[in-house]
This record gives structure tokens, sequence and C-alpha cells, in this order.
């Protein structure tokens, strides 16, 4: 008995090894990727999210290409398997994209969110209107092309400037951002195999601005769709 007891207490002052190796190993994918996203490269980037995503199983996921989830609420396993795949396959599909049809409007990155794809609302919009401008759809065919073999969640967000406007069509920008959103989702459905239950959208108005709004590229800036 004495022997039993011994043995259970060395198991069970070594299981704190296993936690403080997970925390490690999540730590040193932390700090390549910081480290890969201030060189500056796409490369860099890739190589860096490919291996936090193969070492860790999960990526991070307002707006953008969510992790998976399983069944159980846990990250889906996609170190080395489908969806990695899926979402290398999906981001080199949009830079060709942007390549071929040279487009300012769209860009790409990758943060905290996931794989965020922005649209510029001055070149898929009119001034406070929320229909897709003719002249853009066909880059949003390519857009949408491309993430239709994602099977991630996706969110949908509109963002506006701070300018008020009060339009025969919207109150404000809260229910601008929020039609020019529903009109990308709305497209997405329409143009593609994408889950609709993977699916959501949301309008943030001027809230969530990622530039100055005291200025006109500043605010060009801020009037989006992620």
């Amino acid at each position: 008995m004495e022997e039993e007891r011994e043995n259970g207490a060395n198991e069970s002052s070594e299981r704190w090894l296993v936690s403080y190796a997970d925390f490690i190993t999540l730590m040193f994918a932390l700090f390549v990727l910081l480290y890969a996203l201030s060189m500056e490269s796409a490369d860099t980037v890739n190589r860096a999210w490919r291996a936090m995503a193969t070492g860790v199983g999960v990526r991070p996921h307002r707006g953008g290409v969510r992790p998976q989830m399983g069944e159980s609420g846990r990250g889906a396993d996609i170190g080395g398997g489908m969806m990695n795949r899926q979402f290398d396959q999906t981001l080199q599909a949009l830079k060709r994209t942007l390549q071929n049809f040279y487009n300012p409007g769209v860009t790409l990155k990758i943060d905290s969110r996931g794989l965020i794809i922005s649209l510029s609302a001055a070149r898929f919009f009119a001034s406070g209107d929320a229909a897709v401008t003719p002249s853009q759809i066909p880059v949003l065919d390519a857009v949408v092309g491309a993430l239709s073999g994602m099977s991630n969640r996706m969110e949908v967000d509109g963002f506006t400037d701070s300018v008020p406007i009060h339009t025969s069509h919207f109150t404000d920008n809260w229910e601008l951002s929020a039609a020019r959103a529903a009109t990308v989702l709305r497209y997405l459905l329409a143009h593609s195999t994408i889950n609709p239950e993977h699916l959501t959208l949301a309008g943030y108005g001027p809230y969530g601005a990622v530039a100055d709004n005291s200025s006109e590229p500043g605010r060009a800036l801020n009037r989006r769709v992620e």
C-alpha cells in the first residue's frame, strides 16, 4: 500500500509538465506569427501561419473566415488536414484574383479573427447606396468563386465613416453598413455553394474605424465590407 501511494503521488506531481508543455507550444506559435507579421512579407506570413496551424491544430478566429468548430465545440483538428488545404487553396486563389484584376479595392490580411477580405465601399458601392457597382461584379464573382470551397464559418461585416447620413433609404450609418453587408452576403448565397448556416452578418456603422476620420483618405479606408 505504501508503494502504491508513493507511485500515485509521483504521477500527480508530474501532471503539471503536460500543461506546461502545451503552454510553451502555444506561446512559441504566437511569437513565430508575430515575428512574421513584423517582417511585412506575405510569403513569410503564410509560412508562419501554416506552421502555427500544423503545430497547434487550430486557426484563430468581428468578420472573416473563422476556424472550423468540431461537434464538441472545440476547434477542429485541421493541422495538415483537409481544412488546412482548403484554407491555403482559398488564399492562393484570392491572391490570383487580386493579381488578375489588379484591384486596390480588395485587400487581404490575416489577423486574430482569421482571413480577412476587405472590399472598399468607394469602389464597390455608390455613395449612400447598398447596391454593388456593376463594374465590380466580375471582381466580386472571382472572390466568391474562391470562397465557394470553404466550409468554415464566415461573418460579413459592414463599416462606414463618421460622416452622418440621412437618405430616403437609410436613416443613419448603422442601416447603411448593415445593408451593404447584407448585399454581399446575399451575393455569396446566390453564387456559391457556401452553407447558409455558416454565414452571419453585422453592421457596425461608424464604429470599427481602421483610419483617421478627419481626412478623406482615412474616411475612404473606413468605408468597407469585410
